[in-house]
């Protein structure tokens, strides 16, 4: 038989209580169309096979249906609520049997409420004064503020990806329609120096690197292997101005030897506009004197060492303009 229609007040996850509120039957929640995400919660479709940024958020949408007033997103739901770049390693971990699995929602509480222990729910108390929650604008959600959320990634990030994940947070607008920065770097220390945090030594180790300049996390790490490389640290999206007008922001820049550093992702090949647009772009830079250096993904990974090489040579190689 065809599973009777489930009122329209109800939205594509919703929780058993609304149901019945509105005259659905327990065993019509029952039913094999609706998926059970988390206890007390219906969805009306099956899970996708989603990515990992996009599963943490089709949970935490599906868990927003039960949950408690106390209760907020942090961790790394928190970090993907705020679209902040994340490593891969951090949407796992290894379960009882030392097996990979995905890592469960993380939510929060402030003491002295209780975590949750809910099914496929990572409970997170926090110590009152440790933290601050916000409301995420775009999802409506609440979750740890984007400084908050930094360092309490100190538990499971390395010092880059702290930075990365600073940088983020912190990113000033720099073109017409920039969305605000998430947060300072004042806050930021402020987060950190709030109490005794997991990873403390290694947030007091990235905080002096995060830069409110940087538009993207490969921006950040060409940044950091340049500085690492033994070059002076370059200065984020140098404005090219001609006749009193921007004409250009170079991703990272040694301006007074007209060296440039622009970081090529794939979108810059699979979009044909974008590809015309970078190819007069590049005239004009070299029009200016500037040595523009572009960058890829292969760069910062298993091509580093030559990329180092030519990013060296081409410092060295340049004389120090007025």
């Amino acid at each position: 038989m065809r599973a009777a229609s489930l009122p329209d007040e109800l939205p594509e996850s919703f929780s058993v209580g609304a149901a019945v509120e509105l005259g659905v039957s327990r065993r019509r929640l029952r039913a094999a169309d609706l998926s059970s995400p988390f206890h007390g919660v219906r969805t009306r479709s099956a899970p996708p096979d989603d990515g990992f940024e996009a599963s943490v958020r089709r949970r935490s949408t599906e868990y927003a249906a039960r949950m408690r007033d106390c209760e907020f997103f942090s961790l790394v739901a928190a970090a993907v609520m705020w679209d902040a770049p994340l490593p891969s390693s951090v949407f796992h971990l290894r379960d009882a049997s030392g097996r990979l699995v995905e890592r469960p929602l993380d939510v929060g509480v402030i003491l002295p409420s209780r975590a949750s222990r809910a099914r496929g729910v990572r409970g997170t108390s926090i110590a009152e004064g440790m933290g601050s929650v916000r409301t995420e604008p775009a999802s409506g959600l609440r979750a740890t503020s984007p400084a908050t959320t930094w360092a309490m990634m100190g538990a499971l990030l390395q010092r880059d990806d702290l930075i990365g994940l600073g940088d983020a947070f912190v990113r000033e607008p720099m073109r017409p329609g920039d969305p605000p920065a998430l947060a300072t770097i004042a806050e930021l220390a402020a987060a950190l120096e709030a109490g005794r945090r997991r990873g403390a030594a290694t947030l007091r180790e990235a905080l002096p690197l995060v830069r409110t300049r940087s538009r993207s996390r490969k921006e950040t790490e060409t940044r950091l292997t340049l500085i690492a490389a033994g070059l002076p640290e370059p200065s984020l999206n140098w404005p090219v101005v001609v006749a009193g007008k921007v004409m250009a922001l170079i991703d990272l820049a040694y301006p007074e030897r007209k060296v440039g550093f622009e970081y090529e992702g794939e979108q810059h090949l699979t979009d044909p506009h974008q590809w015309a647009s970078d190819i007069r772009r590049y005239e004009m830079l070299a029009d200016l004197g500037w040595r523009i250096i572009r960058v890829t993904k292969f760069d910062l990974s298993a091509h580093r060492s030559p990329f180092v090489e030519r990013a060296r040579a081409a410092f060295a190689g340049r004389t120090r303009v007025s």
